[in-house]
């Protein structure tokens, strides 16, 4: 399979998410349960497609805050609460 291609922005997000997050064991992880055929593909594929999704998730959140929040409105509360 071919490996797709990174953009600057890819690779910009990905030292952002990489901050937060263990990206390499992520992808790991849905290699090692066969999430969405990902051990069909390359490491780097597997880790791009991630980043993308990720990235589409956190606009999603910033244009539909309201049905975000609602939608899981217990924890935010109990984080409101605790804060």
């Amino acid at each position: 399979m071919q490996q797709q291609t990174w953009s600057e922005k890819d690779i910009d997000y990905l030292s952002r998410i990489e901050k937060i997050l263990d990206v390499d064991a992520i992808v790991q992880t849905l290699k090692s349960r066969c999430i969405c055929d990902c051990q069909m593909y390359h490491d780097s594929d597997v880790k791009l497609a991630f980043v993308r999704w990720f990235q589409s998730r956190i606009e999603h959140m910033s244009n539909d805050i309201y049905n975000v929040v609602d939608a899981d409105d217990k924890v935010f509360q109990l984080n409101l609460t605790f804060s």
